[in-house]
C-alpha cells in the first residue's frame, strides 16, 4: 500500500499525524536519491541523536547544555517515535526502501554507537534506485511532466490523447497540463478512497476556469481510476470502482441543481445557518453560480450567499487544503462582479430571469443581444475552421516527427559512442587528476562495502597516497567530496563512462548520485 493512502486510512493510529505526513510528503521526491534522503534524514529526525551527542561532549552536564532544534528539526523529545510512526507509514511502500532502511538501522549521524542491533532491512542493491523509479512509474506518481511525450509513451495515455485530439483544440501545452493535473487528482483523490461517497467530490468539483479542459481531465481520471489495479487490495479495488460509479453519478446535470428541502422554503431560509458546503455539495461551481443567480431571491440575499460560500469555503480551504485544492478566487469574482454591474442580476428588478434551478456550464457572464450573439457565433466559426485546419496540420507534423524518432534515436546512440571513444582517448593520453582518482577509489570501495561510515577516511587517505604517490594532506582534502558543486558533477560524469563497460552497476550508482 502507498504511505499516503496507509497515513490517511489509519489517521487515527498516528499520534503524530501531521509532523509524520510533512516528513513523508517532504522525502517524496527524494526517493530515488539515498544521499538526498540520508541528508534529509539527518536534518529533520535525528535531533534526539544529536543532543545525546552534545550531552556526551559535556559529560553529561545537563546544567551547562541549552539545547535547541534546529529550523525544521523535530522535538528531541519526540523525534523517536515520529520516526518510529513514518516506518509504519512507509514499510509496505516499496518506493520508500532508503528511509525505511535508515530508520530502521536507527541511522545515528553524531554517533555509531547507537544503533539498533536486531534488524530487519529491505533489501538494496545497485539497482535500487532503478527499481524505485520503476515503482513509482506503477503507482502512476511519476508527475508533473516537462514534456508531453513523456506522457505519450504510455500506451493507454496515447490511445486517450489520439481518440480525443480532434475534438478538443488543445496545443501541447494545454494537453500537458490535462495530464499533469488529472495524474495530481488521481494521486491526491486515491488518499480519500475509503471513502468513495465523499471522495468522488474531489472529481466532480475540477475547476480550472475552462469547461472543456476540465472535462476532458475528468474523462482521463475516470479512465486512470478503471485502469488502474497495481497493489490494491480486492477492499480497494472494489472501492476504486465505486469511486468511478459516484464520480460518474454525479456528473449528471440533473444531480447539479439546487435540492428540493431549499426549494421548499426558499423564502424563510435562514441564510446565515445554512450549510452552505453541503447546500453546494462540497463547493461545486455550477451549484454555487445556481444558488448565487437563483431567480426568487432578491438582489440583497444573492449577495449575501455568494458572501457566506466564499466565506466558508475559504474556512474549509484552509482547514482542509488536500480536500478543497481548486482556487475558487476567479468564480467568486466573476459572480461579484456580475451581482454588483450597472445591469442587475437575473430575476431582480424586473430583468429576465434564467429557468428556475438551471445549470451554468461556464463561469457567469452577461448575456448578449441577439444580433451580436449570431455575430459572435460566426465569427466563432470562421476560427472553428482556421483552427481545424491548423490541427490537420499540427497531426501530420506530429505523425512525422513519431515516424522519425527512432532514427533520432540511433543517431544520438551513435553520438554518444563517439563522445565515450573521445573520453577514452582522452583517458589515455592525460591520466587523471587526484579528484578523479579520489572518485574511483570512493565508488569502488562503497562496493567492497568500505564506507566513509564504517571506516575513518585517514585510512582511506594512507592507502590512496601510497597507491598514487600524491601528497597525503592533499588527498584528505579531495576525500571531503562535495557532489553538488559543479567539479564533482563533471568528474562524475567522466567516472560513469569509465566504468560503463567494466561495471555498468557503478554506472547506475554514479549517475544517481549526479542528479
Amino acid at each position: 500500500m502507498r504511505a499516503k493512502e496507509k497515513l490517511e486510512f489509519n489517521k487515527a493510529e498516528f499520534e503524530f499525524y501531521m509532523l509524520v505526513k510533512k516528513s513523508i510528503y517532504d522525502l517524496y521526491p527524494l526517493r530515488t536519491n539515498k544521499r538526498k534522503t540520508e541528508e534529509y534524514c539527518d536534518n529533520h529526525l535525528f535531533a534526539d541523536a544529536r543532543c545525546r551527542e552534545i550531552f556526551k561532549i559535556n559529560n553529561c552536564n545537563h546544567e551547562s547544555v541549552n539545547f535547541h532544534e534546529n529550523d525544521d528539526e523535530i522535538d528531541h523529545l519526540i523525534s523517536y517515535r515520529v520516526r518510529k510512526e513514518i516506518q509504519n507509514a512507509i514499510c509496505d511502500d516499496k518506493t520508500f526502501i532508503y528511509a525505511y532502511n535508515i530508520i530502521e538501522r536507527d541511522h545515528n549521524p553524531y554517533n555509531d554507537v547507537y544503533k539498533s542491533k536486531s534488524l530487519q532491512l529491505k533489501p538494496e542493491t545497485l539497482t535500487s534506485a532503478r527499481e524505485i523509479e520503476e515503482e513509482i512509474s506503477s503507482y502512476k506518481e511519476d508527475y508533473p511532466k516537462n514534456n508531453l511525450s513523456d506522457y505519450l509513451i504510455d500506451e493507454a495515455n496515447f490511445k486517450f490523447y489520439n481518440e480525443r485530439f480532434l475534438n478538443l483544440m488543445f496545443d501541447d501545452e494545454g494537453w500537458l497540463f490535462i495530464f499533469n493535473k488529472a495524474y495530481e487528482i488521481f494521486d491526491r483523490i486515491r488518499t480519500f478512497a475509503a471513502n468513495p461517497s465523499q471522495a468522488h467530490h474531489i472529481a466532480n468539483n475540477i475547476y480550472f476556469g475552462d469547461k472543456l479542459m476540465e472535462d476532458a481531465i475528468l474523462d482521463f481520471l475516470l479512465l486512470l481510476i478503471d485502469n488502474y489495479s497495481y497493489d490494491l487490495t480486492p477492499e480497494q479495488v472494489k472501492k476504486f470502482r465505486l469511486l468511478a460509479f459516484f464520480i460518474s453519478k454525479h456528473r449528471d446535470p440533473q444531480t447539479l441543481t439546487i435540492e428540493k428541502k431549499y426549494l421548499d422554503r426558499i423564502h424563510s431560509l435562514n441564510l446565515a445557518k445554512v450549510d452552505w458546503m453541503k447546500a453546494t455539495r462540497y463547493f461545486n461551481v455550477h451549484l454555487i453560480s445556481n444558488w448565487v443567480t437563483y431567480s426568487g431571491l432578491s438582489y440583497d440575499q444573492q449577495l449575501q450567499i455568494l458572501n457566506l460560500i466564499k466565506g466558508k469555503y475559504l474556512t474549509e480551504n484552509q482547514r482542509n487544503p488536500d480536500f478543497f485544492c481548486y482556487d475558487l478566487s476567479d468564480c467568486f469574482s466573476q459572480l461579484q462582479q456580475l451581482l454588483t454591474s450597472d445591469e442587475p442580476p437575473p430575476g431582480c428588478n424586473g430583468s429576465p430571469a434564467p429557468s428556475t434551478n438551471t445549470i451554468n456550464p461556464n463561469p457567469p457572464q452577461k448575456q448578449l443581444p441577439m444580433v451580436r450573439m449570431i455575430e459572435h457565433l460566426n465569427t466563432s466559426l470562421d476560427e472553428l475552421k482556421e483552427q481545424n485546419d491548423r490541427l490537420t496540420r499540427i497531426i501530420t507534423q506530429q505523425n512525422e516527427e513519431l515516424r522519425v524518432l527512432h532514427e533520432k534515436h540511433d543517431e544520438e546512440t551513435r553520438n554518444m559512442m563517439t563522445v565515450l571513444n573521445e573520453h577514452e582517448e582522452n583517458y589515455n593520453s592525460k591520466g587523471f587528476t587526484l579528484a578523479q582518482m579520489t572518485l574511483v577509489f570512493y565508488y569502488l570501495f562503497n562496493e567492497l562495502g568500505i564506507t566513509f561510515d564504517n571506516t575513518p577516511k585517514v585510512k582511506w587517505a594512507r592507502f590512496i597516497q601510497k597507491v598514487t604517490g600524491k601528497h597525503i594532506q592533499n588527498v584528505k582534502t579531495e576525500l571531503d567530496i562535495d557532489f553538488d558543486s559543479s567539479k564533482t558533477k563533471k568528474n562524475l560524469r567522466i567516472m560513469a563512462d569509465l566504468f560503463r563497460e567494466l561495471l555498468p552497476q557503478i554506472t547506475g550508482i554514479i549517475e544517481n548520485d549526479s542528479k
